[in-house]
């Protein structure tokens, strides 16, 4: 049923139960965030926005969503180790007095596999690299279970399309250990009526358009999908892995 996301996310439409929503996003940049930031405030959401390399395309987007989200708190600072995240999402969780909605964006830029010479290694720093979003994941949802929120936290990992056998292997194991923690959250927290689901990128060497019909193919629909996983009819859904064409998660 959910794995057709791009049926799902075309058809989605407008959730006036969003408006007020309180609502972190982590990891903005010029290449991903923005659409995923403009549709939550064209919702009426307050808006808590991390972006950690601010530039033109992150200033315009900020004049823009100034328009029409509820309003706006932003931060620059980076989210490295998983001491950060940890610091910067209890911070966040009380701007508003809670969270509703958190997306964590989460990059991985291939040149990381320079100097990795087995799988143990690129293992070792997939893992060093989900500590982040994993330490946020869990701290958004027991704020939301202490505030009775039924909340929804979403984790996209964004990765360019691969080039090389290493890059792919990087990928898979990416998506594995997301799926894993996605899970274990999931089941944790389903209880409290918090959902905690992902959307990855499936990587194959040899991309063709016509493989990713029924994917996620763009920011656009990245962003759709986040507004459905936090609307109502959304709330039945946790626990999922949702597939993206690799061009919509890193552009």
């Amino acid at each position: 049923m959910l794995m057709n996301v791009a049926e799902l996310v075309r058809d989605a439409g407008i959730y006036p139960e969003l408006a007020g929503s309180r609502v972190l996003i982590a990891g903005v940049g010029p290449t991903c965030g923005i659409d995923v930031a403009r549709v939550f405030a064209e919702h009426g959401c307050r808006l808590i926005l991390q972006i950690p390399n601010p530039g033109p395309e992150t200033d315009a987007l900020l004049a823009i969503v100034a328009e029409t989200a509820l309003d706006v708190q932003v931060h620059h600072e980076a989210i490295d180790e998983a001491s950060d995240a940890l610091q910067f999402a209890q911070e966040a969780a009380k701007t508003y007095g809670g969270l509703d909605v958190v997306v964590n964006l989460i990059s991985f830029e291939l040149s990381a596999l320079e100097g990795i010479s087995s799988v143990e290694d690129i293992e070792n720093l997939v893992v060093a690299r989900l500590q982040a979003a994993a330490q946020a994941t869990q701290v958004a949802a027991n704020r939301m279970g202490l505030t009775w929120t039924n909340g929804s936290v979403l984790n996209v990992l964004r990765m360019p399309v691969p080039s090389s056998s290493a890059e792919v292997a990087l990928g898979g194991i990416a998506r594995t250990v997301l799926a894993a923690m996605t899970r274990k959250e999931a089941g944790m927290w389903a209880a409290q009526g918090i959902r905690i689901n992902a959307i990855a990128p499936r990587l194959d060497l040899k991309y063709e358009a016509s493989l990713y019909d029924d994917f996620v193919t763009s920011e656009p629909e990245i962003a759709a999908a986040a507004l459905y996983l936090a609307s109502h009819d959304g709330e039945e859904l946790t626990g999922y892995v949702l597939d993206c064409d690799t061009m919509a998660a890193c552009r």
